[in-house]
């Protein structure tokens, strides 16, 4: 959870009601405007907070607003000598801890065992160590099916995203903040009066630019660093899963490099399974060979997924299997590639992680300037992918 980088104070008495504006409703967005109308700053000097944002957490799925999309897990990707992120990362995960441990599920959000294996590295992000009940695993007692050469567990979150977006947007409204849904296609739009009709005719005192990969075509930020990576998983039905599991096959390069494929159990019985990264992919529909991928490397990292009856085997080898009936089959082999998981599936999703080359933009920006003399501070927060 990235801390919002302080603004100068004005202390002119115009200052007392130009609002602040949030751009973006994903959850950096929503968590932002959620700790601007916390802070002391605000609350005593009154400022209001507008969000302006396309898509809102109930509309229709979207790849391109990623939020709801997400497993949603916290595994961070933080390398050993990035303190900047780890700070971030850790501070994460203990206010969502603290959620979970005041209020319970209802918050979204479920605490787990986390278990990563690792296939060509020997070694694990030393950030994992930092939290609770780190371990690491002896591999030969595991008694798994595919080849590992490294394996750790610890205590993790995962969350349900849309319970966990309409916890803050709830927030938001009791602490007296405004969402809007308004397409903005310029900062220099600000002051345009399908604008101000919602914030205000008062200068912005700032605008924090939260929004994702619409970074890449909002006008006066037009980021060209900014990129879709496509993710696509599967999300299917299996309550009994309560615990995570990730594979890592080759370098995470400073991120999430190689092959991984994830188990993301959610507190709602939902469980996320993946994974793809595909940079620069804009295809917004699930790929039915990349499904198929997903189903079969889950089902090795996690045996438990299919469930026992699925598994069993037949009490006569002579006799066809209840899924090879199923299937229209009386024996053959084809019907074998099947993967027990299907009749679990609920949907095949996809998403955009709002990637950025330089990673994460969180700062100031130039300023606005307006005709009247008036001037609005930009912020960025955007980059989270």
């Amino acid at each position: 959870m990235q801390p919002t980088p302080e603004l100068s104070p004005d202390h002119s008495d115009a200052a007392e009601t130009r609002p602040i504006v949030v751009l973006g409703a994903g959850v950096i967005g929503l968590t932002t405007a959620v700790r601007l109308l916390e802070s002391a700053s605000v609350r005593r000097r009154g400022i209001p907070v507008h969000i302006l944002a396309d898509h809102l957490p109930n509309d229709p799925l979207d790849a391109k607003y990623a939020s709801t999309i997400a497993g949603a897990h916290h595994l961070s990707f933080a390398d050993d000598d990035d303190l900047r992120q780890r700070t971030w990362d850790r501070t994460t995960f203990c206010v969502m801890y603290d959620e979970w441990r005041r209020e319970g599920e209802k918050t979204g959000l479920m605490v787990l065992k986390q278990t990563e294996f690792y296939v060509g590295e020997d070694k694990h992000l030393k950030i994992f160590e930092e939290h609770p009940d780190f371990v690491v695993n002896d591999i030969p007692s595991m008694g798994l099916s595919f080849p590992a050469d490294h394996s750790v567990a610890f205590t993790s979150l995962t969350m349900t995203p849309l319970t966990y977006l309409n916890r803050l947007v709830a927030r938001i409204s009791t602490l007296g903040g405004h969402i809007h849904r308004h397409h903005l296609p310029s900062l220099s739009h600000l002051d345009h009066v399908s604008a101000t009709a919602l914030i205000g005719s008062a200068a912005p005192l700032a605008v924090v630019v939260c929004a994702g990969i619409g970074a890449l075509t909002l006008g006066g930020v037009e980021d060209s660093t900014v990129y879709p990576t496509r993710g696509q998983v599967v999300k299917v039905r299996a309550p009994w899963v309560r615990s995570g599991w990730t594979r890592q096959i080759g370098s995470l390069n400073g991120g999430e490099g190689g092959e991984r494929t994830y188990v993301i159990p959610r507190p709602d019985g939902e469980v996320i399974l993946g994974g793809t990264r595909e940079e620069g992919d804009w295809n917004p529909y699930p790929r039915k060979e990349t499904a198929e991928d997903i189903l079969r490397r889950a089902a090795e990292i996690c045996p438990i997924l299919t469930p026992s009856h699925l598994s069993a085997a037949p009490l006569d080898d002579d006799l066809p299997t209840l899924d090879n009936l199923r299937m229209g089959d009386t024996g053959d082999t084809a019907a074998g590639t099947r993967s027990p998981l299907e009749e679990l599936v609920v949907c095949h999703l996809v998403g955009f992680r709002p990637s950025r080359k330089d990673g994460i933009r969180l700062g100031r920006g130039p300023a606005l300037e307006y005709v009247n003399g008036g001037r609005t501070e930009v912020v960025y927060n955007y980059g989270h992918a």
